[in-house]
């Protein structure tokens, strides 16, 4: 729970939970201290068991109340638009069940129809900024060691983007343009790579929210460089 409450992740409740049933069992059986006991007037050790389950009830309380605000908040989907456009679902067999607003979903299924139609599962595709279901629902491998372009997980410049493109033969690249996470800092790393790789891509194909780069072919001439 190292971000409290508001930032940490809901995979991270389960362990909590685990941790915080050890403790209170580890708790029952310290000693609290020593005491006399009312009609033997002996000493006798006070254990925390006899506080067990009051303390048990006020957490779960507390968790149950903190818990339903967080969860009813979307905190960690803030970035995200829940409310504009219809709610659509996915007609893909691989993503069966997902569903949001928007244009988002039947966006990516048109790019998945290209890219199953037009792109040859051999060759290598770059995407940016990264969508992460690409590789899933295409069932391609991914050919390049990045697939989010965040400077968070993105140690490479945009030289070296290029070079290892080139090293690795990526034949494809794929833009996305309007993203559901308005980061402005990932526009512009977004922007920096895709200037950088169209030295060596041209735009082929403009989707409704991903522009299709294809390599140039290097004994082809650029038409800026032909006089004619």
């Amino acid at each position: 729970m190292s971000q409290q409450l508001w930032g940490s992740t809901y995979a991270i409740w389960p362990l909590f939970m685990i941790l915080l049933a050890m403790t209170i069992a580890d708790l029952s059986h310290a000693r609290l201290g020593v005491g006399r006991d009312p009609q033997s007037n002996s000493k006798q050790s006070i254990y925390f068991y006899g506080f067990q389950l009051p303390l048990t009830v006020l957490i779960v309380i507390s968790l149950l109340i903190s818990g339903s605000f967080y969860v009813k908040a979307h905190e960690r989907l803030d970035y995200a638009n829940l409310d504009d456009g219809n709610l659509q679902r996915s007609s893909l067999p691989q993503l069966k069940g997902l569903a949001t607003r928007g244009d988002w979903i039947s966006n990516f299924e048109e790019l998945v129809r290209y890219t199953n139609e037009h792109i040859p599962r051999e060759e290598g595709v770059l995407v940016l900024p990264g969508e992460d279901l690409f590789y899933f629902t295409t069932g391609r491998a991914p050919k390049f060691p990045v697939l989010l372009f965040d400077h968070t997980v993105n140690p490479y410049s945009p030289a070296e983007v290029l070079e290892m493109a080139r090293s690795r033969d990526i034949r494809w690249l794929i833009v996305k343009q309007e993203m559901q996470d308005e980061d402005e800092g990932i526009e512009k790393q977004r922007d920096e790579l895709t200037e950088v790789l169209e030295q060596d891509f041209e735009q082929v194909e403009s989707l409704s929210n991903y522009e299709i780069y294809q390599r140039r072919d290097p004994n082809e001439k650029d038409d800026e460089d032909d006089p004619n």
